[in-house]
């Protein structure tokens, strides 16, 4: 199969990370995959050298990248003819959008082969009607997780298939971890944006300053740019933390953080399926998440770590040093993360979206062909 897959840009967002997982392992399977980003990573404020490492992985893997070189603006008749070039040039049997900017685009190209779309998140970024301008352009939508299919089924018309996130091979750890370090780290891994919250970060630091029993302090380490990093880092110095949490900025090096880290907090206001969190799972850490949709899917209580209330940093603090500090418990989630992961691998995600594909190539190849068997079958009955 030649598949084509389009994002926004390339950078570490769990549709441009799952494209690249999944571009892999396409390529591994004999298919011919295709990424294609609509903008450069600068364009849009993204980190050039994460590109370029993105671009270099996804090469590397047996795959293609072009990048359409839009402007911010996205102008859907520039982009139309851009994309209507590249496509032309590759000949896909099936193009996923992970993108639904792309949709204008590849209706003004009068793309002929099946169309799918993914929506990544729990939240919309478009008023919900114009899911009926979606229908009209898609076959169908995968939805990465139940809270976004319940989305999807509120206002989506066309076929929904569930197929779930997952992390690449490069994260996954195998064995468990029996100890945290002595300096204990704490990973988040997203951009700095208001749905990651990580103000309330900050809070939770502050309040493990406050409530003492972890000697040495943990160390926050925060990976992912954004416009408000310099806002957050002023407000860790007037919390008296800045010794604490560390702005990484944003990193092409997850897999490598992971591995050198002790435990993941994720405090997010809402989530779709977190790539990161699968990510952390599969690197063996247990995990400190706040109960809200997406995360509630993948952290169950005791077993591959805690979630606790949104907004309560106090409860979140005390999780993450209960967890630091039992060392049975430590061994047991981190266990428990690791199988718990086994349930969203890459292999199987990959497999079910060729699967995925490869039923809607075939609708639309008997569509296609219906009107001219049932004319023959018409001329060969007797009158």
């Amino acid at each position: 199969m030649r598949i084509c897959s389009i994002v926004n840009s390339l950078t570490t967002g769990g549709a441009e990370v799952l494209v690249s997982a999944l571009s892999a392992e396409f390529a591994r399977r004999g298919d011919q995959p295709l990424a294609i980003a609509l903008c450069d990573a600068q364009t849009v404020g993204n980190s050039q050298e994460t590109e370029r490492r993105m671009v270099e992985q996804i090469r590397a893997a047996g795959s293609e990248f072009a990048s359409l070189e839009l402007s911010a603006g996205r102008n859907p008749l520039v982009g139309a003819q851009s994309l209507k070039a590249a496509l032309r040039e590759f000949a896909p049997d099936i193009i996923h959008a992970h993108t639904v900017r792309a949709l204008p685009m590849l209706a003004l190209a009068r793309v002929k082969v099946p169309i799918l779309l993914t929506h990544h998140n729990t939240r919309l970024p478009f008023p919900p009607w114009m899911f009926r301008v979606c229908d009209l352009m898609t076959q169908g939508y995968v939805a990465i997780g139940s809270d976004v299919e319940k989305i999807l089924r509120q206002h989506a018309r066309k076929p929904i298939v569930r197929i779930a996130n997952a992390a690449s091979r490069q994260f996954q750890a195998g064995e468990p971890r029996s100890l945290p370090s002595d300096r204990k780290t704490i990973l988040s891994v997203g951009a700095i944006s208001r749905q990651k919250n990580y103000e309330l970060l900050i809070d939770v630091a502050a309040a493990l300053q406050s409530f003492g029993g972890l000697e040495p302090l943990p160390h926050f380490l925060i990976a992912g740019g954004g416009s408000a990093l310099q806002t957050l880092r002023a407000k860790t110095v007037e919390n008296g933390i800045d010794g604490m949490v560390e702005f990484l900025g944003e990193r092409s090096d997850v897999p490598e953080l992971m591995q050198s880290s002790d435990l993941y907090l994720n405090v997010s206001l809402y989530e779709g399926m977190p790539l990161t969190l699968l990510e952390a799972m599969a690197s063996g850490l247990p995990i400190v998440a706040t109960d809200v949709p997406g995360n509630r899917e993948l952290v169950d209580d005791g077993a591959n770590g805690t979630k606790a209330p949104l907004g309560d940093a106090d409860q979140i603090a005390r999780a993450i040093s209960q967890i630091l500090t039992n060392d049975d418990l430590y061994l047991r989630l981190s266990a428990g993360s690791i199988e718990k992961s086994g349930e969203f691998s890459i292999e199987r995600t990959a497999a079910k979206h060729r699967d995925l594909y490869a039923s809607r190539i075939a609708t639309l190849s008997r569509s296609r062909h219906a009107p001219k068997e049932v004319a023959e079958r018409e001329a060969r009955t007797p009158q």
